[in-house]
């Protein structure tokens, strides 16, 4: 018996479903780059009345319909899109009773025939379309994916050029959400940015990516070396390579105040006025880690109980990445691109000679120069026979001769900013038919020929004029340079002496201003360094006392405690913001159970209250309490390897998690938990709110959608007691905070102020709400903060959305912040570097204006000394009770817990 014929409801679903498919559709105007991910897939087949519209003919669909949402609903939507109603008619007999799901997609051309006999023109469509639905996740834990070419990579949108690399082009990728995997079953929620490095010669991609592999796989490691992601072959031509992504650019866009690309001070806002020393100390410091980064890949790279040594062989300012570092107000320097880089092994223990093409007199690396800029260059890479220019070899020797060039130009950078910079190259060139550091030697008789090499005199007579400079640490600086930059390759430091050198440098940066007279030497000659260490060593002996000038409020040490917890596995921990009669409930989630504490802030004790099993073991999971109301979701892992997926617990503390929800896990962005039993549970265009504030069954509240259609949801928290909720969104154009007040909650937000995108990335914007909820900060990664005054305006009024504005931000170099009632902004800072790095309690002070919508947030006064026991915190939560505020800071192993000196005016 033939199936029946479709009727209208049939149609009308499969038009709606096609329009919400296209509207889903990534780079929908790319034909060989477009994609739908499985989550939006997902929410379009969530409503299962679509599913028994399309499937009109089977009448036990029923049965089926958690079979058909879990490994159907690609092949569903590509036999919608090419209108097989042949096939959905037979959906039962050609699928749910065969053996092609999802997970097979891309089909091949025979496959597709099995089920659209015939029909070639179908056959094609489907073969082509099919591909919409396949992108592939990339893994960091896979270090090569072979990926067929008819699945589509995960690039959200068309990705954006940065530069040239050695073989390859570099771009600005978005993984859209849920497509990057970081660890085994770890995914990114939001999308992703990641640089790309593309090939389109599979010889360049193989010999980077062994290079890139040899290091990563190091026993040693070093984190000024930019490591790799993972790898995708995808076919003919198109061969990628994936790394961070650097925020700030690189070194050269740095010392040229950002090339036209950036606003230096929009990027660095921490960097003080030109005419301010305070700028060296930071440069310096970044300098030193380059050359521990050269020094590791020349001489401590080890991988299968082999030693490698590795000559980067093109080290240059637009090879040193820029990456964004809370603590330095210059970022983190990395060096990257080691596509032309050469590694060769010597067996640990031998001392055998080990050359390549050539030898030095110990173990090492020589092979023929690249072409390429010519800057950087040694003056070894030519040599001359006769009249006639050839190639020398060259190795981990010219790595240091570019390293010198470089600490060069940032001296200069540190001198005299963009237009130092400028006017040391412009100096370089005159008379000159290169830009090379050096030059070529002639002697006084007939012959033209050149004899040799020297630094070139206008570098000399540059360094000349600033070796005797009133700053010491600029005289320093000027003699390493001399003695990095030597002609003679035989008598150039090594990478272990340039450490020594450049360490000295930056440590003298502690020493008093007391300038030493001695002529210092040519930077052609080679040099005894003797007392360089001894010079650098007197940074040791300074005292570590902190003046009290620079304190402008008393730093009170009040009842304190360090409080180990004990817990072992722990994915994440959260301390509500609430405390009920001075105990303050804390959840610790590890592999298989939520453990419930108290921590007393009066008695300053932790004390256990019990656990709550998880339906499954997790491999990655947060979690939210506030007051008795709890929230976990994450992801649970299978009985077997690769199984697994998306998990949500809700519940309450003394009465356990709910068994069903009434929302597919998959789709969960965050939650937000309030104390009155609401919870928020974040997607990516709506927020569904349930409440679980007494006994009876769970009742949905509502739903709260985005007022700007093209935006996503991020993140939802409420304040302390409840009575607001605070909404951050963005889309590729705008930025927006949205408040809804929880009583009498409307459709609209209560309150919205839209900021205009300054970036072309998102930074990771945090909200940390005032204690009262009528206003609130946004904390961004790159440590600017902004408070906000809710001025009671419903976004949505008299029809007219609030213009967006420029986001104005205080910068405050804190490592983590909480609220203290609604005036305070409480802040973790860091002193000092390594062994000597202390934490210290910041008191920051909200200043309000009348009828503004943002406040300024006031330089910070120091409150409190973290005791040295306690390294690092990774949160920080403030309470006040009784007219005392006591401040909690928690890591990994241990609370520390204290109360803290009143403010000025306060309480």
């Amino acid at each position: 018996m033939s199936a029946p014929q479709p009727g209208s409801e049939f149609f009308t679903a499969c038009e709606n479903i096609k329009t919400d498919l296209e509207n889903h559709t990534k780079r929908r105007c790319e034909p060989a780059s477009r994609f739908i991910s499985h989550q939006d897939l997902l929410q379009i087949w969530q409503t299962e009345d679509r599913i028994h519209k399309v499937l009109y003919t089977d009448r036990r669909i029923d049965d089926d319909l958690q079979n058909i949402q879990d490994n159907f609903i690609a092949i569903l939507s590509t036999l919608v899109s090419i209108e097989a109603t042949h096939c959905l008619a037979n959906f039962r007999s050609l699928f749910l009773a065969g053996n092609i799901t999802d997970k097979d997609l891309p089909l091949e051309r025979e496959q597709i025939e099995t089920f659209l006999p015939d029909q070639p023109q179908q056959v094609g469509r489907f073969d082509q379309i099919q591909c919409d639905f396949c992108p592939t996740v990339i893994s960091c834990t896979t270090p090569l994916h072979c990926v067929s070419s008819k699945r589509r990579l995960p690039f959200e949108i068309t990705p954006e050029k940065l530069g040239i690399g050695g073989f390859g082009e570099v771009k600005l990728v978005t993984i859209t959400p849920r497509y990057w995997e970081t660890d085994s079953k770890s995914y990114n929620n939001f999308a992703y940015q990641v640089a790309c490095k593309k090939f389109d010669r599979k010889e360049a991609f193989l010999r980077e990516h062994k290079n890139l592999k040899i290091l990563k796989e190091s026993l040693t490691t070093q984190h000024h070396i930019l490591q790799h992601y993972t790898a995708v072959d995808h076919g003919p031509h198109n061969y990628y390579i994936f790394f961070p992504y650097a925020e700030h650019g690189d070194l050269y866009h740095f010392l040229y105040g950002g090339a036209g690309s950036y606003e230096l001070h929009n990027q660095f806002p921490g960097i003080p006025e030109e005419s301010d020393t305070a700028i060296l100390k930071p440069l310096l410091y970044q300098c030193w880690a380059l050359a521990c980064a050269i020094l590791w890949l020349h001489d401590y790279i080890q991988v299968d109980g082999e030693h490698i040594m590795c000559a980067h062989l093109d080290l240059k300012p637009d090879n040193i990445l820029i990456m964004n570092d809370a603590s330095s107000v210059v970022g983190k320097w990395m060096i990257s691109d080691f596509g032309i880089s050469v590694l060769e092994p010597q067996k640990l223990g031998s001392s055998r000679p080990l050359s390549v093409r050539g030898c030095y007199r110990e173990p090492t690396i020589e092979v023929n120069p690249h072409r390429g800029r010519g800057t950087y260059r040694p003056p070894e890479a030519i040599i001359r026979t006769g009249s006639t220019v050839m190639a020398n070899k060259i190795g981990r020797r010219s790595d240091i001769w570019a390293y010198g060039c470089i600490f060069t130009e940032v001296l200069a950078w540190a001198i005299g900013r963009r237009e130092g910079v400028r006017h040391l190259a412009e100096t370089r060139q005159i008379e000159a038919t290169n830009d090379y550091y050096w030059d070529e030697r002639f002697v006084q008789s007939l012959s033209p020929q050149a004899t040799g090499f020297k630094v070139r005199d206008s570098v000399v007579r540059w360094l000349e004029h600033h070796q005797n400079s009133t700053e010491r640490v600029v005289g320093e600086w000027v003699k390493t340079i001399k003695d990095i930059l030597i002609i003679d390759k035989e008598h150039r430091p090594k990478a272990q002496k340039v450490e020594e050198y450049v360490r000295g440098v930056y440590k003298s940066c502690d020493l008093p201003q007391i300038r030493d007279s001695q002529p210092l030497k040519s930077p052609a000659e080679p040099s005894c360094r003797q007392s360089r260490s001894s010079s650098a060593s007197q940074s040791h002996n300074r005292s570590n006392s902190r003046s009290s000038e620079l304190r402008s409020e008393s730093v009170l040490q009040g009842p304190s405690k360090l409080l180990p917890h004990g817990k072992k596995h722990v994915i994440d921990t959260y301390m509500s913001r609430t405390s009920c009669q001075g105990k303050v409930p804390i959840a610790v989630v590890s592999n298989d159970k939520v453990e419930i504490l108290n921590l007393d802030l009066t008695q300053k004790e932790l004390e256990e209250v019990g656990s709550l099993s998880l339906f499954g073991k997790l491999g990655n999971a947060e979690v939210v309490i506030e007051g008795q109301y709890l929230a976990v979701w994450g992801f649970c892992k299978g009985s077997r390897k690769g199984e697994g997926g998306r998990m949500l617990h809700i519940g309450k503390v003394n009465s356990g998690f709910e068994t069903s929800l009434p929302i597919v896990p998959e789709l969960i962005v965050s939650v937000a938990v309030s104390p009155r039993g609401l919870f928020a549970l974040v997607q990516d265009k709506d927020i569904i709110l349930l409440s679980r504030s007494s006994q009876s069954s769970s009742d949905v509240r509502r739903t709260l959608a985005l007022p700007v259609s093209d935006q996503s949801f991020a993140q939802a928290i409420f304040n302390a007691s409840g009575d607001f909720l605070f909404v951050w969104a963005r889309s590729s154009k705008q930025e927006s905070l949205y408040v809804w007040k929880v009583e009498a909650m409307a459709g609209e937000p209560d309150f919205a102020v839209h900021y205009s995108l300054q970036h072309r990335f998102h930074w990771n914007t945090s909200i940390i709400p005032y204690s009262s909820g009528k206003g609130c900060v946004l904390a961004d990664d790159q440590n600017r903060y902004t408070a906000v005054t809710l001025n009671q305006q419903r976004s949505g009024s008299h029809g007219v959305e609030p213009a967006r504005i420029e986001r104005p931000f205080d910068t405050l170099n804190v490592i983590v912040s909480c609220m203290i009632g609604d005036e305070y902004l409480l802040g973790l800072v860091k002193s000092g570097h390594l062994i000597t790095a202390r934490l210290y309690l910041h008191r920051f002070e909200i200043t309000r204006r009348e009828n503004q919508t943002h406040a300024s947030i006031t330089r910070g006064r120091e409150v409190l000394e973290v005791p040295k026991g306690f390294k690092q915190a990774t949160k920080v939560r403030a309470y006040e009770q009784l007219g005392v505020a006591t401040v909690v800071l928690w890591n990994e192993t241990s609370f520390f817990i204290s109360d803290l000196p009143p403010s000025n005016g306060h309480h």
